[in-house]
This record gives C-alpha cells, sequence and structure tokens, in this order.
C-alpha cells in the first residue's frame, strides 16, 4: 500500500564503516523478513489435514473411485465400471457385508477422471472429504493408481488397485494402504517370450511402446527377460503415450533392423493404431503381442480380419475354470461367483456384453475387499488391511495372495490369441483352449 509523502529529516553523512554496518544490518533484517514471510506463507498455504466426512446412508459401505469413461481409457475404464457394478449387485443380492451383527450393502459413489492427471487428486479429497467413502478402488492406469496412492495413505483409508499394474507404483514409494489384485506389469509379456523359446528360438525381436509407467515397465521387463531367453532384440523404441497418431516411423525401422516379431504397444488406442499402421507400412511381423487391446471385444471389431493370429497377455478370460472345486483342492477359500455365474450376470447387466479381463480385475477388487471387510468385522483402515494381508484365497479371477508392500504375487497371466474372430487362451497349456497360431498373417 502507497503511503503519504513525508519530508525527510536532514541528516549528516554516515562515516563509511558505519554505512557499511548498517547496510549490513539492513539486509540481514530484510533477509529475517523475507524468512519469516516465506514460513508464514507456507504455513497458512499447507493442505488441511485430511478429515473423512461420514457415511450418512444407513446400512451401507460407500466405496469411492473415480473410472475413466471419457478420454483415452474410455474403453478400459467403461468396462471396469461394469465389472465393479456387476460385483456390487452379485454382492448386495447374496446378503451384503456382515459387520457387528448387521448386513450392509455396498454403494458406489464415483466420477469421471477423463483419463487425465490433474483430475485424480481433487476427485479424491471430494470422495473422501465431501462424499464420506469408506474404502476406495484406484482409477484405471498406473499412471492414475501412482497419483491416486498418496491419496488413500495421507487420509488413512484402504485402496485397491485393478487397473493399475506398474511395479513402480510400489516399490518408488512406500505404500501402507494400496493393495493390488491383478499381476504386476513386469510379468505381463513373458507368457509370449516363453512360447517363442519353445517354438521359434531364432526369432529376432522389435519392442515398440508407449511411455507411460506400465506399458515402458512391462516392455522393458520383457526385453530384459527375452535376453536371458539369448532373443536378440534388434530394435528398441519409446513412444509418447498421448497424443501420438503415427508409428509408422518406428515400424519402419524395425522392419530395417531384420525383426520378426513385435512386442509392446500400451493400451487400447495405441495398439489398433499400431495395427493399422502395419498395414500402412506393409510389414507383416511373424508374431506379435500387445499389451492390454488385444483381449478387448472390440479390437477384433474395429480391425476385423487384421487382427486375426495377433496375441496379447490376459489377466483372466471366461474360459479359464477357476472353481470352487479347485479352491478346494489347494486349500483355499472361495469367495464370489462362479466364472459362469459372473459371466451371465455381467451379461444381464449390459445387454448380453462379454467381460473382458478388465471387467473381471476390477470386480475381483470388489469381491476381496468385501472379505476382508467381513472378516476383520470392522470399518478400521488398519483392521482391514492387515486382513488384506493375510488373506489367501480364490474368486472367479484367480488366486489372490500379496506380498508385505501389497503387491500380488498368486495371480497366473495367460496369453490370448484371436483366431477367426474369436478370442482364446493359447497359453499356458494347461489353461490352453486353443494352440498358438503362427505366423501372423495380417489378415
Amino acid at each position: 500500500m502507497t503511503q503519504p509523502t513525508q519530508p525527510e529529516p536532514t541528516v549528516s553523512p554516515a562515516p563509511t564503516g558505519g554505512r557499511r554496518k548498517l547496510i549490513a544490518i539492513g539486509i540481514a533484517v530484510v533477509v529475517v523478513l523475507v524468512a519469516v514471510a516465506i514460513a508464514v506463507f507456507y504455513y497458512f498455504n499447507q493442505p488441511a489435514a485430511c478429515v473423512a466426512a461420514a457415511n450418512t446412508t444407513p446400512n451401507t459401505i460407500k466405496l469411492g473411485f473415480t473410472i475413466s469413461l471419457t478420454g483415452s481409457f474410455n474403453v478400459e475404464g467403461t468396462n471396469s465400471l461394469r465389472g465393479i457394478q456387476t460385483a456390487t449387485q452379485w454382492i448386495n443380492d447374496h446378503g451384503g457385508v456382515a459387520v457387528g451383527g448387521k448386513s450392509y450393502n455396498i454403494t458406489l459413489d464415483y466420477y469421471d477422471d477423463q483419463s487425465m492427471m490433474g483430475q485424480i487428486g481433487p476427485l479424491y479429497t471430494k470422495i473422501i472429504q465431501q462424499d464420506g467413502a469408506q474404502f476406495l478402488l484406484a482409477p484405471y492406469s498406473s499412471g492414475l493408481t501412482t497419483a491416486a496412492a498418496p491419496t488413500a495413505d495421507a487420509c488413512s483409508e484402504v485402496m485397491m488397485s485393478h487397473g493399475g499394474a506398474a511395479d513402480t507404483i510400489w516399490t518408488q514409494a512406500a505404500r501402507t494402504n494400496l493393495v493390488e489384485v491383478l499381476s504386476p506389469a513386469s510379468s505381463y509379456l513373458r507368457g509370449a517370450l516363453d512360447w517363442l523359446k519353445a517354438n521359434h528360438p531364432t526369432d529376432k525381436i522389435a519392442a515398440i511402446y508407449a511411455s507411460d509407467a506400465f506399458s515402458s515397465l512391462a516392455t522393458q521387463s520383457a526385453i530384459t527377460y527375452a535376453k536371458s531367453l539369448n532373443f536378440n532384440v534388434v530394435y528398441n523404441a519409446s513412444y509418447p503415450s498421448t497424443g501420438t497418431t503415427s508409428l509408422t516411423t518406428q515400424l519402419t525401422a524395425a522392419q530395417a533392423a531384420g525383426a520378426d516379431d513385435l512386442i509392446g504397444g500400451g493400451h487400447f488406442a495405441d495398439g489398433t493404431l499400431m495395427m493399422n499402421n502395419l498395414q500402412s507400412v506393409g510389414w507383416t511381423p511373424k508374431f506379435v503381442s500387445l499389451l492390454v487391446a488385444v483381449t478387448e471385444p472390440s479390437f477384433q471389431t474395429q480391425l476385423g480380419a487384421a487382427a486375426n493370429n495377433v496375441t496379447g497377455p490376459s489377466q483372466w478370460e471366461t474360459t479359464v475354470s477357476y472353481s470352487p472345486a479347485l479352491a478346494l483342492t489347494q486349500g483355499l477359500t472361495w469367495v464370489g461367483p462362479t466364472p459362469a455365474q459372473f459371466t451371465s450376470l455381467y451379461g444381464n447387466r449390459t445387454s448380453g456384453a462379454t467381460p473382458s479381463y478388465h471387467s473381471a480385475e476390477a470386480a475381483a477388487a470388489v469381491f476381496i475387499l468385501a472379505k476382508a471387510i467381513g472378516d476383520a468385522n470392522s470399518f478400521s483402515t488398519s483392521a482391514v488391511r492387515a486382513g488384506l494381508g493375510s488373506l489367501h484365497l480364490m474368486t472367479f479371477f484367480g488366486t489372490y495372495q500379496i506380498n508385505a508392500q501389497g503387491i500380488q504375487t498368486a495371480h497366473q497371466m495367460i496369453v490370448d490369441q484371436w483366431q477367426a474372430g474369436a478370442l482364446k487362451v493359447v497359453y499356458p497349456a494347461d489353461v490352453a483352449v486353443a494352440s498358438v497360431q503362427y505366423p501372423y498373417t495380417g489378415s
């Protein structure tokens, strides 16, 4: 604020030494004042302590989350939401969750995060501090899960990760309350490489993959594994995970390097882009294995015959026969519906749609969380988190067990392949319903 001008008093010039002393004192005072001002600024601008609102709906457990219904993850996000809704209906139709002698239905409190990192913090804060969610599901994708996890810890709420597989979510920072349901990213492409090693060990491999945390970790882990199997990786390149509209440069370079096989990709949008660009450059690899996109039914719908013989890792398919009888033989508790029951209920809710593995892993997160809440007989975060750490069980999605960090250790990945318009499990042999078709022909 401007002060009124005052006449300055006449003073005698200070001696040079005194002037320097006064200047030094003045500078010191200014430094102190600036430091105090900065301290005051940061003190009054720190985030408020996380105080969760109460769930005001009687006899319910409010489960909060964001999900990608628009943006680059909209296909995976929509299928994940359908799985969550199917699991919720199953639990509520079968008596809910018993806590303290009372039965509680699960209610869902969710928002579209638009596949955008900037939406995650504000939305999860709202879900907890305004909406009163008692437990959380993570968003879809490793990047968005990484962004959401600190809020779960800061607000002391359990968060189930159903679509964030990057190992770095847990290894780059200690996660107190984040629990993984799906297999970690480092295992995604191993099955494809194991099959190649057994059947075409001299093939040369190209790796082209998105630069996001999940895709990079999954493919780089695969490259390391391929080299340990003595494969020659002749091309290795990443591309921006957002805004990429063409992969022809990378595909042309991989072809020129003499690659026989192609691995990598990212999510649905860039997986279909890569397949379309393969046709543009005129390269037909002998074997193609791409992350995420391949297992979505719309992959074949969009590509038609070009999808045939493309493989991809999957967390689950409807034909993988987990059952209460199998759980019994392994000494495990069975939780939730059988694969056939889940698929039927999912279809009833979605006008006959078939669940993808994104649907299944998201649903499994709900079943496992409900089991932990019931076993703990409590809504306490510490009690439920401890229960999640001690569970070893089987659902229609497969086996669940985590290590001390919260990373899934018991679930088994599979390899799918499109064959004559049908998605079939082709590896490993003990769960396969068909043999791998080789080579890829582009039609």
